[in-house]
């Protein structure tokens, strides 16, 4: 018989046992693909399912593919149920059936002792083509999913430990780069096979009853800490509204209506007046909409709580039909896990604000950049890449600086950008700039962090582009009297042309070898009254090329000489603008 120590202890070593399996699993997949958005960009998640395919160890990985893991796992259970047995190796990526998008696959892989599911395994990674009228499957002039690439529903890929030949065959027959996704996908499931095996490791320490009994504890423990959490605020009604520039159809705003209810122990989260489902990408089916809701809803109730699926017990997540963040099929969805996942999550944060405003940030910068595809010169291979390089940054919030070179909202910095010198090896392309944009970032108290702008001449033959993404006409919203950040926006030189400014979705469009593209990535949004601000700190970010001489001024009220600080002139100036002396608030004191 365990004591009540042995027990706690033995709870706390299975838990940690389950993350770091979870992070080898993740090791195993960037190790092991092919394409640079694994390897390189790391755009995956993989975590670790219990019996019920409730999300009980996740590493941060992406958020929003992370969350998102339960959802695929009991579509297996619900379709296969009692036909699950060793070996099987399950795959899905239908949106409208526990998908997020078409490009993110999923790969679930179940453990079994003595004829019970004890564990599934899950990795979900974003794939560099799903077929679809559009290489790399961004098509922004899509009308319905099917434009947009192959739906996979949940099937098996494996059956007692046999590749089924049949359905990889139809798979790799519908993208462009067959090879490359048939590698990546025998990494993913490599990166389960080292999960499992892990696994079965602990069940030789440990008895299955006594895991159960643990993963059980997890679950129970998440839920107690978010409904604590959701108790310390304030009972009532919390409404926020974020918007999506345009579907590329219609040129109009859409807008994200959420309202918090919080009742004692119990979150819910109602999107009753968002805008209806538009005829564009930019929908949002319902594993990516709840799974976004989560996201925003957990960073307003603080790090200490457990992502797993007891926490989002406490969060009731309601997206009415035909909306925008529930969409009829077969709407198109593929921006939906940039836009409008980090829109859902914005107007979360802008709800909650007067609630958990020290815990919530200023807005993020969304992503907008191209896919670029066709034939690499150097080698006559078909090749498809993203310019994960213009990243924006994200928001300030109490106490720091946004960070820069982050956003958007839903990947929170998951998204490595790639070495420049290897995207450089592996795309016909140069690298021309890569650099901060001085003047981008919102200011504030604590200011945002600044955009980028990052240009690319391609050459060889002619390269194919796609514009994806949003935020060149809304930007990242300012917090408690911070400014907003700036906008994104692209530009193409072609020789012997203008330059031409770009939309955020855009068809495909051809360029001939020497065109160069030039893409200005948002600055954050600030938080906080920028005349609050640390005068130093104002200096510093003018030494450090983050904002002018001129905006320090303009913004900050801080006057500046060679050397640093000019007190006198900076007084006078805060003083003027806030209409009463200010003694000591040169330095935010």
């Amino acid at each position: 018989m365990q004591t009540a120590m042995e027990e706690v202890i033995e709870r706390s070593v299975i838990a940690n046992r389950l993350d770091t399996i979870a992070k080898e699993m993740s090791y195993a997949l960037e190790k092991s693909s092919r394409s640079p958005i694994f390897a390189e960009a790391c755009d995956f998640a993989c975590g670790i399912c219990n019996s019920r395919g409730e999300l009980v160890s996740q590493i941060n990985g992406i958020p929003i593919l992370a969350a998102a893991g339960t959802f695929s796992v009991q579509e297996v259970i619900a379709k296969y149920h009692e036909q699950i047995q060793e070996g099987d190796v399950f795959i899905i990526n239908d949106p409208y059936q526990g998908g997020n998008h078409l490009p993110d696959i999923g790969i679930i892989t179940p453990l079994i002792v003595k004829g019970e599911v004890l564990f599934y395994c899950v990795s979900r990674a974003h794939h560099g083509d799903i077929g679809g009228s559009v290489a790399g499957s961004y098509n922004a002039k899509a009308t319905e999913i099917f434009q947009e690439g192959l739906r996979i529903p949940p099937i098996k890929l494996m059956s007692k430990g046999q590749m089924i030949n049949e359905v990889m065959d139809l798979i790799t027959r519908n993208v462009r780069n067959p090879q490359m996704l048939q590698n990546d996908l025998w990494s993913q499931i490599g990166a389960n096979n080292i999960g499992i095996a892990r696994l079965q490791e602990l069940l030789q320490q440990y008895s299955a009853t006594g895991i159960k009994k643990t993963l059980a504890y997890l679950l129970e423990h998440g839920e107690k800490m978010a409904r604590l959490a959701i108790k310390a605020l304030p009972d009532g009604e919390y409404s926020g509204e974020e918007w999506v520039d345009d579907d590329g159809f219609q040129t109009h705003p859409i807008k994200i209506k959420v309202t918090v209810k919080v009742r004692n122990e119990e979150m819910t989260l109602d999107f009753s007046g968002t805008d209806s489902q538009v005829k564009g990408f930019v929908n949002s089916a319902v594993v990516t909409s709840t799974s976004a809701a989560w996201i925003g809803a957990l960073w307003a109730l603080g790090p200490d709580i457990p992502r797993n699926s007891g926490a989002f017990r406490a969060i009731k997540v309601y997206l009415p039909k035909g909306s925008l963040v529930n969409p009829e099929d077969p709407a198109p969805v593929t921006l939906s896990t940039l836009t409008p996942a980090s829109e859902i999550i914005s107007a979360i944060f802008q709800a909650l604000d007067s609630a958990a405003a020290e815990r919530l940030p200023a807005g993020f910068g969304r992503y907008c950049g191209p896919s670029f595809y066709g034939l690499d010169p150097r080698n006559q291979e078909f090749y498809v890449g993203f310019a994960f390089c213009a990243l924006g940054s994200g928001g300030g919030i109490s106490g720091r600086d946004g960070y820069p070179y982050m956003a958007p909202l839903s990947n929170y910095g998951g998204v490595r950008a790639p070495n420049i010198e290897a995207n450089e090896i592996q795309y016909p392309h140069l690298t021309l700039c890569h650099e901060i944009v001085m003047d981008s970032a919102g200011a504030g108290k604590w200011r945002g962090g600044p955009g980028v702008c990052y240009s690319l001449e391609f050459y060889g033959n002619p390269t194919n582009i796609v514009m994806f993404g949003d935020g060149m006409k809304i930007p990242p919203f300012g917090a408690h009297s911070g400014r907003p950040g700036s906008l994104n926006h692209s530009k193409l030189t072609r020789a012997g042309e203008a330059a031409l400014l770009l939309g955020s979705k855009e068809d495909a469009r051809s360029l001939p070898p020497g065109s160069v593209l030039t893409m200005i990535s948002s600055g954050g949004g600030g938080w906080g009254d920028p005349y609050q601000r640390e005068a130093e700190k104002v200096w510093r970010d003018v030494r450090d090329g983050y904002i002018s001489v001129a905006r320090a001024r303009e913004d900050y009220g801080v006057a500046l000489k060679n050397d640093g600080v000019d007190q006198e002139k900076t007084q006078k100036l805060r003083s003027q603008a806030l209409g009463q002396p200010q003694i000591g608030k040169i330095n935010g004191t």
